[in-house]
Parts: C-alpha cells; sequence; structure tokens
C-alpha cells in the first residue's frame, strides 16, 4: 500500500493477505463505533467518569476525538489536512485523555495497565508520524485501528457475558482479547510477542517493590465480586461464624448457603444493631477472633480461627487470604482489621426479586435496598466511599463527592438523597449488581 497513490480508497491492494486483514479490522470497527455510541448514549457511563468534572471533559474528549478525521482522510482526494486534524485530536485529546484514565481501569491491572499503556503509546507513536508523513496510509491506518481497543473490548464483554465465559473475569478478559487482536494488525505477528513482553517486565518490576499489599490489589480483579473470589466465600462464611457466636444469633441451622448468605448478611453483620456503623459491624467480628482480648490480632489467632471454622490450611495459603489483613506482619490492629473488613465485606448484600422494577424511582430503590444491609433506612458514608473505590475511583475523588453530597456532615445519606443527587451511581449499579450476583431476578 503506497502512500503516494491517493486518494487512500481507490488504491487498496486487496490480494494482499495483511493489507486485507487491516482493511476489514478497519471497517469492522467502524461498524462497532457506531454500536458503541449508541449504547453509551442510552446507558448510563460508568461512576468514575461523573464524579469529578475534569474526569467527565476528558471522557468527552476521548470519545469525539479523532476517528471521524481518519475517515475523511481515506476517502479525501487530498487527505492531507483531515491527517493532520487526526494526528492533532489524537496528541491534544485522546492520547492524554486515555493515559490520565488507566489508572482507573478496572479488570486485573496486572494485565490491563501495561497493555493499555502500550496500545496508548501505539496511538501517540502512529500521530507524530502521521504529523510527519500526512499522505502515509500506514500511519493513517495504524492510528485508526490503535484507537479501538475500548469499542473491541465492549464487543468481546457482550459476547462472553452473552454465552456466559470467563464468569468474574469478562472485563480482563474482553480487554486482553482486544489488544492481542488489534496490537497485531499494526504490528504483525510480533506484536502479541511484545505485549506480552510488556506486560511480564513490568509486572516484574513491579513486583519487585516487595509490597504485598499492592501486589495483591494488582493482580485482583476490580471491582472483587463474590463470583470471581471463591475464597471470598469461604472467609466470609468464617467470618460471620465470629459474628454469630459474639452476637448470639441463631443462623447456623439454616442449611441451603444461598440462604444462609442472604439471611446472615441481612442480620448478623449489623451487630444487632440496626443503626450501627461499619466500624461498630467490624468490632462485633474483630472481638469474636482475638481469643486473648489484647486488642490485637495476631496471624496464629486469625489461622485458628479459619481452621475452626473448617478453612484448610491449604486453602488458606493458595487463597491468600491472610496476606490482605497482614501483608507480611505478625499483628493487625482493630483499625486495620476495621478497614480490611469494611473495604471487602461490608456490600456483601443480596437480594432476589421477580422482576426488575419499571420506574426510576423503583431501581434506585432497589439499589438502595441492596447496600443498605442493615435496613437503617440510610446508607453510611464510609460504605459508599469503599463502594465507589472498589468500582475504580481513586479513593480521593470518592471522598471528595461524597463530601459535597453530605451536606449536613453527619456521614448519612438517606433515599431521597440517594435517588436525587446520586443518579450516576444507582443508574450503573443496577447493571453491575445483576452481573456480580447483589440482585438476583428469580426464573
Amino acid at each position: 500500500m503506497e502512500s503516494d497513490k491517493l486518494p487512500h480508497y481507490k488504491n487498496v491492494h486487496w490480494d494482499h493477505p495483511d493489507v486485507t486483514f487491516r482493511m476489514y479490522i478497519s471497517y469492522v470497527s467502524l461498524f462497532f463505533d457506531v454500536g458503541v455510541l449508541a449504547y453509551h448514549f442510552s446507558t448510563p457511563f460508568h461512576p468514575k467518569f461523573y464524579v469529578r468534572p475534569a474526569r467527565k471533559t476528558a471522557l468527552r474528549l476521548h470519545i469525539v476525538s479523532g476517528f471521524l478525521s481518519c475517515i475523511a482522510a481515506f476517502y479525501a482526494e487530498d487527505p492531507t489536512n483531515y491527517a493532520y486534524a487526526a494526528a492533532a485530536f489524537a496528541a491534544i485529546a485522546h492520547v492524554p485523555t486515555t493515559f490520565y484514565q488507566i489508572p482507573t481501569v478496572l479488570g486485573i491491572k496486572a494485565f490491563l495497565v501495561p497493555s493499555l499503556a502500550m496500545v496508548t503509546a501505539l496511538h501517540g507513536y502512529f500521530a507524530i508520524n502521521l504529523i510527519m508523513n500526512p499522505t502515509s496510509f500506514y500511519y493513517l491506518l495504524s492510528m485508526y485501528m490503535t484507537v479501538h481497543i475500548y469499542a473491541w473490548s465492549r464487543v468481546f464483554f457482550a459476547l462472553y457475558y452473552r454465552f456466559k465465559l470467563f464468569e468474574g473475569h469478562r472485563f480482563s478478559a474482553a480487554m486482553l482479547t482486544s489488544g492481542m487482536l488489534l496490537v497485531p494488525s499494526v504490528l504483525g505477528l510480533r506484536g502479541n510477542v511484545i505485549l506480552l513482553s510488556v506486560v511480564l517486565v513490568t509486572d516484574t518490576l513491579l513486583r519487585m517493590m516487595n509490597d504485598n499489599q499492592f501486589w495483591l490489589s494488582w493482580t485482583t480483579e476490580n471491582p472483587r465480586e463474590l463470583a470471581s473470589n471463591p475464597g471470598k466465600k469461604v472467609i466470609l462464611e468464617a467470618l460471620i461464624t465470629a459474628a454469630e457466636v459474639t452476637n448470639s444469633v441463631n443462623a447456623l441451622t439454616v442449611e441451603s448457603s444461598k440462604e444462609r448468605f442472604a439471611h446472615i448478611c441481612a442480620t448478623v453483620l449489623t451487630a444487632n444493631a440496626r443503626n450501627s456503623s461499619p466500624r461498630e459491624k467490624a468490632r462485633a467480628v474483630f472481638r469474636a477472633i482475638d481469643s486473648d482480648q489484647d486488642n490485637m490480632l495476631s496471624v496464629s489467632e486469625f489461622r485458628d480461627f479459619l481452621l475452626t471454622c473448617g478453612v484448610s490450611q491449604f486453602e488458606m495459603e493458595d487463597k491468600m487470604m491472610l496476606d490482605g489483613l497482614f501483608s507480611g506482619k505478625k499483628v493487625a490492629t482493630f483499625d486495620e482489621f476495621c478497614s480490611w473488613f469494611t473495604q471487602n465485606w461490608i456490600h456483601s448484600n443480596t437480594i432476589s426479586i421477580p422482576r426488575m422494577p419499571s420506574t426510576p424511582r423503583g431501581q434506585a430503590k432497589l439499589v438502595f435496598d441492596t447496600l443498605d444491609s442493615d435496613s437503617s433506612g440510610y446508607l453510611d458514608v464510609a460504605e459508599l466511599e469503599h463502594l465507589l473505590v472498589s468500582w475504580g475511583l481513586p479513593a480521593s475523588e470518592a471522598a471528595g463527592y461524597l463530601k459535597t453530597l453530605d451536606k449536613d456532615g453527619n456521614g448519612n445519606i438517606d433515599f431521597d438523597e440517594f435517588y436525587r443527587h446520586m443518579g450516576t451511581v444507582w443508574k450503573f449499579a443496577i447493571q453491575s449488581f445483576v452481573d456480580e450476583g447483589k440482585i438476583k431476578i428469580e426464573e
């Protein structure tokens, strides 16, 4: 495909396999552009794009930048001006906003952060070369294709969701698949080798930091859905037993694991106080595990407790159940346990419904009730902050967003406030909670 044969669309060498492959990918990408834009006009964006005005603006620039100019350059008699425009959009808007969003990516960051960084860097590389060679169709087409990793990830996610594949890891699988499709389309067969090498080198360097807590978060699917972490249910049931012992709640007679899980999450974790705070809920569990009552939780106390609850030594080590709390230390304070407990277990409530509510207010109430595990009639700001962080928001942004909503500073959000001011959250949460199993629609 020679750069001086213009216009480009009249000089595509369809008999060349590599050219044909790239053209098919670009045409299919254009088709998916329309579908993804239609999807986002009819479906709420992820809350992480809305709670901060700068991030919202970045997203809008990200969506509109680049690909229209690439299409125009392909069909123009003289593509120069359109190529300059496409490259300028990439340099000014698309590449910076993508790098800005990468730290908040969901899924397994160990795969996705280096992969997205590589594809975004490639997009910038081709944009710079297109500025220097505005009539080069190779650089034009390569820049156009590298901008489509998100569109393809939505397509693969929809397919995996439709056929129930990669449950608990769909977002990671979809993003990785789209990257392994698009990178070879611009770099040839060596593309996936380079992509894999970038991931391995990045992870090796980060592993050398010797920070177990960071490494655990880096290699764990985010958000941490129950379905994506079988060990979570095991440890939750152990924590539940602790709360039962402390509060003398007779829930062990419920045989069905599903019913037992729903029942205990709705009652036991409240620490027998409808208005108890997350800290009070955590204290009830901590008090039961702290067998010597020294207000410090040792690894041996926690391990003995898990063994008593039926968790094997192999399960503890295999699922890294201890690392999340102790991070290599021998003891954990109550504050450390409270933070760990709140982040991982507060939002484990499950609700079964015969059908999805048809009105916006009904849908908001369903989400509110799912989050309101103690039926107190309000949501604790600390709990909401942990929910937003689990969805990928930086902690500072989540705290700042909720501070603007909690105008009276009492640390609580009632339903009317939730419905009126947190539409971004409950609209997104409806589908998210169904996917995670927190809201079950009875068949």
